[in-house]
């Protein structure tokens, strides 16, 4: 079984990955409004962070991948949208 904890620690990326991620960028236009790349690695930490709970994945689990002794600092990483929100309240139980 491979080791995951502390998957994402680095918010930064050598040489290679940030080749790798400005072709990802371009290939996708990932431009921001003054027409740079606006792809980083610590954008892809955050967006991890906030789809995998999206996904049903256990704050805690995101929080390992991380490598995050609190769950404080992961919270930090999640970005849920209002839409996000209305579908948490939205599975709640009802009497219907």
């Amino acid at each position: 079984m491979t080791d995951l904890s502390g998957y994402a620690k680095k918010s930064t990326a050598n040489g290679d990955t940030r080749a790798l991620i400005d072709e990802r960028a371009t290939d996708a236009d990932i431009l921001d409004d003054a027409g740079n790349l606006a792809l980083s690695a610590h954008i892809l930490r955050h967006t991890l962070a906030t789809n995998l709970p999206r996904a049903g994945v256990d704050i805690v689990v995101v929080a390992e991948l991380l490598g995050h002794a609190r769950l404080d600092t992961t919270r930090r990483y999640t970005l849920p949208t209002h839409a996000d929100l209305e579908d948490a309240v939205g599975r709640l139980p009802t009497d219907q």
